[in-house]
């Protein structure tokens, strides 16, 4: 029987037992494909990556919810890169920042790693550009598959599915008050069907209102279609939310570079904060998105199969 060593990771934080969890097999290259995800599973984390040797790309990373394998997503990657320079698999300066690449289902992207004596202290992922999907209309049935009173979702700008690794319904709300007030999950069910009738299984919620000074946008999101009922930090949701604010007008004008600083996780007990930085032009036409954080290493262990 083999030994799979893995480590588990809070992302988007410096504190453990915050942010969002993750399960990192950074040697998977003796682990056959059909553990995977049962492993993801077994963690019954959001995520949990499997890192391969590339021959396209500094490494591959594979990406799996506890109930399906995803292209790509955004807190996994800062994590797992945080991990392998951690380890000392990277060949990164002592001091100063280097980029490696990432073979997934996305394509091969660009990872920035900031270093300082010796350890990571910033990862940063290049996301795919935007890609614009259908915007939701009926805004009455889309309050309620969220658990909330018909008035719940505001009117601008109109909710839409945007992807810069999978494709999220952007979701703005009334006020933080409202948005705390949801149930985890949404309505359940009636979430997952009315979200998959537009080709998504996840819902980034946002208001304006927030909690930490300085932090613009508060986030929940609910993905309940894949097995996260909610998530505490989301990368990619974090990454197209920024495009979808800065091409609406709603963050940033004109061109140039657009920061975001957004808060997730807050009431599920896992406070994270996630760095957007949104590259557009002057008519909102978004040509890169960023995004970055911090992590910590909280577990270390093995899996005998």
């Amino acid at each position: 029987m083999a030994r799979h060593r893995f480590y588990q990771i809070d992302v988007f934080t410096t504190t453990p037992l915050t942010g969002n969890a993750l399960a990192v097999f950074p040697d998977a290259d003796d682990l056959e494909p059909r553990f995977m995800q049962p492993l993801a599973r077994e963690m019954n984390l959001s995520e949990t990556t499997f890192v391969l040797s590339s021959d396209a790309a500094t490494r591959r990373v594979r990406f799996f919810t506890p109930a399906a394998e995803i292209p790509l997503a955004g807190h996994p990657t800062i994590g797992t890169w945080w991990t392998l320079a951690e380890l000392g698999r990277l060949d990164l300066p002592a001091d100063g920042s280097a980029t490696v690449t990432q073979e997934t289902g996305a394509g091969v992207l660009p990872v920035h790693i900031r270093t300082a004596g010796g350890r990571p202290v910033e990862v940063t992922m290049v996301q795919a550009k935007p890609a614009w999907g259908p915007v939701v209309r009926d805004l009455p049935a889309l309050s309620v598959a969220l658990g909330g009173s018909p008035g719940l979702v505001a009117d601008h700008p109109v909710p839409q599915v945007v992807s810069t690794a999978l494709p999220q319904l952007m979701v703005p709300i009334a006020s933080r008050e409202a948005l705390g007030g949801l149930p985890v999950g949404g309505a359940g069910g009636g979430l997952v069907d009315l979200l998959r009738s537009y080709g998504t299984d996840c819902a980034m919620l946002y208001a304006a209102d927030t909690v930490a000074p300085g932090t613009p946008i508060h986030c929940r999101m609910f993905a309940p279609g894949l097995g996260v009922p909610e998530d505490p930090a989301t990368g990619s949701a974090a990454g197209a939310l920024g495009a979808f604010l800065v091409r609406h007008g709603v963050a940033g004008t004109g061109a140039g570079i657009v920061r975001l600083l957004i808060e997730q996780g807050i009431e599920i007990g896992r406070p994270s904060r996630i760095a957007v930085t949104v590259a557009a032009d002057p008519d909102g036409s978004v040509h890169e998105v960023r995004v970055g954080g911090e992590a910590v290493t909280v577990i270390e262990g093995e899996v005998t199969l």
